[in-house]
């Protein structure tokens, strides 16, 4: 009994949580919006990466693929 009404408050809390912003559930998985910021800082930096090895290794190709 009180299970339940311990898990009936808990998803409450965080539909509330997801509502506000506070959290961000995405393919049924409860994230922080500084994880998504920080998973989209990593892909960026390693897109930058690999612009400037293209541009090391003369690879015109995957240049205009990473840049376009």
């Amino acid at each position: 009994m009180f299970e339940d009404l311990f898990r009936a408050a808990a998803a409450k809390a965080i539909e509330i949580a997801v509502y506000e912003g506070h959290l961000i559930k995405e393919d049924g998985i409860i994230l922080m919006p500084a994880t998504i910021d920080l998973v989209n800082e990593i892909e960026e930096m390693n897109r930058k990466h690999l612009i400037d090895m293209a541009l090391a290794n003369n690879d015109r190709e995957l240049f205009m693929q990473l840049t376009n």
